[in-house]
């Protein structure tokens, strides 16, 4: 392996690294501390859900923006079950991973069933759930206290211990098996790649389409639940600004790894990057407003890094497809009698 795929494959590893250097170096009595790496990781696990969602939407081709709305919809409806009706936690959370669920099969019938633009339909869905969530919350009231001792263990942190970062992690794997090692997942990545194609080839697009908006809404679920869990409240309002570190991290990982696909250890990478890099610039005393900027800056940055990762990747295929072009051959004299002698 070359040493430019080598830092193609690997290069955003080696910026994580060096901007956790660098902020260490920068900040040494405040960045690389247990007390701060324990806040990294336990603030991480919604969004590495928020982030899975989003990329396991992006490797089928569509757009799913309605992810923000459904974790919003779930780390409030989680904790309303548990308090206003009486329902134990468990219960609570199936009830609220049903709803999840059934947030990704409305989307797959909208785009797939009725063919209508992913944009539309999920931003048509997303302002139908902001809408409930209000409805549901008396006008964005938060849920303050009652929420039982077994379901804030599942957020449980202690000595680096971050139970959260584990299911991320099982998560991750289960995702990463899916997608590279099993048929659903090469269909998946089939469709994404060139959907007339795949389907020419027997594959079922509709069906890899709906798979895909479906456990986006599982994950999405997944992670308001976590959100609830670990800060033992609920707000209203706080689901939309997942969404767009979500997509950045999922750009961003399809730089790393498998570059030009959008993959699981990728996203994985580059969702800890973004957090490192915002923890740092907060903790050397920057405006709020520089984390909005940030996570844009990084969004743009990863699409133009994907897309031109992506012609490359086109433009070396179109390369090895060429025949090798041969040196033109002189014209050989053609057999006949010698030519006649002159006096």
């Amino acid at each position: 392996m070359t040493a430019s795929r080598l830092l193609s494959r690997w290069g955003l590893l080696v910026v994580f690294v060096l901007v956790f250097g660098g902020f260490s170096a920068w900040l040494p009595s405040k960045f690389p501390t247990s007390g701060n790496v324990q806040d990294i990781l336990t603030s991480q696990p919604p969004g590495i859900f928020m982030a899975f969602a989003a990329m396991i939407v992006l490797v089928v081709a569509e757009f799913d923006l309605s992810l923000g709305a459904t974790l919003g919809m779930s780390q409030y409806l989680v904790l309303k079950l548990i308090t206003h009706y009486g329902l134990s936690w468990q219960t609570a959370i199936l009830a609220t991973l049903g709803v999840g669920i059934a947030i990704g099969v409305a989307n797959a019938l909208l785009v797939v069933g009725l063919g209508i633009n992913s944009f539309i339909a999920t931003i048509g869905v997303a302002t139908i759930l902001e809408g409930l969530v209000q409805w549901i919350s008396s006008g964005s009231e938060p849920i303050y206290g009652g929420t039982p001792a077994g379901f804030t263990t599942l957020a449980q942190t202690k000595h680096l211990v971050v139970l959260p970062v584990y299911y991320a992690l099982f998560t991750a794997v289960v995702l990463w098996v899916l997608l590279e090692f099993t048929v659903l997942g090469r269909q998946m990545r089939a469709t994404g790649a060139n959907r007339g194609a795949a389907r020419l080839s027997g594959i079922h697009t509709g069906r890899a389409r709906s798979t895909a908006f479906v456990l986006a809404g599982l994950l999405a679920a997944v992670g308001g639940i976590l959100v609830t869990a670990q800060v033992g409240a609920a707000d209203a309002t706080s689901g939309p600004s997942f969404l767009l570190p979500a997509y950045a991290a999922a750009f961003l990982g399809a730089t790393a790894i498998r570059t030009g696909f959008f993959n699981v250890w990728g996203t994985v990478i580059a969702i800890f990057l973004v957090a490192v890099g915002i923890t740092g610039l907060q903790l050397k005393g920057v405006e709020s407003w520089v984390t909005p900027v940030f996570n844009g800056s990084v969004l743009l940055l990863a699409v133009t890094v994907s897309n031109v990762a992506a012609t490359q990747r086109v433009l070396g295929r179109a390369r090895n497809a060429m025949p090798p072009l041969r040196r033109r051959e002189q014209p050989q004299p053609t057999a006949g009698p010698p030519p006649a002698e002159t006096a």
